[in-house]
């Protein structure tokens, strides 16, 4: 039996292959099942866009007004659960129309914001590039759940 042990341990490594690190377009809205991955997808991306520097233990954002919030490491989530206004109000709706639960969405966000902070790590530019175009994506998803978006000028 001592002599099956190296070749069982050879046939499992063989199988599993490498870990292989996620990437930013692992996470593309297209490859989500549900509101709640969605709007979680979104709104980290949303922070993500901000180019955070993702080693500081603490990072000050600011908020409405001229109030400041402080988010820390390692998921950098708002007290709200929301860094994105759009996002947290496409939440209200779809939670009004009962697409999405409070505790769902709650466990997309800790689950996606690892994932999303921990591929942002090792992306590329041109991954970290495609963020915008996610994001606009995100927008017209949130527009679709009846948020109205206002243009900046």
């Amino acid at each position: 039996m001592r002599t099956a042990y190296p070749v069982v341990v050879a046939i499992v490594m063989a199988l599993c292959g490498p870990a292989r690190a996620a990437h930013l377009s692992d996470y593309e809205l297209s490859k989500l099942d549900n509101w709640a991955d969605a709007i979680a997808v979104c709104d980290v991306t949303r922070f993500l866009l901000t180019d955070p520097d993702l080693e500081a233990e603490a990072i000050v954002v600011a908020g409405h007004g001229n109030s400041t919030t402080v988010l820390y490491k390692p998921l950098y989530a708002p007290p709200t659960n929301f860094f994105s206004e759009v996002m947290r109000e496409a939440f209200a709706n779809l939670r009004k129309a009962g697409q999405i639960t409070d505790d769902g969405y709650s466990r997309a966000r800790i689950k996606y914001a690892g994932r999303l902070i921990d591929a942002y790590r090792s992306a590329g530019l041109g991954e970290k590039h495609a963020l915008a175009d996610q994001m606009d994506l995100c927008y017209h998803l949130a527009a679709h759940t009846g948020v109205k978006l206002e243009m900046k000028r």
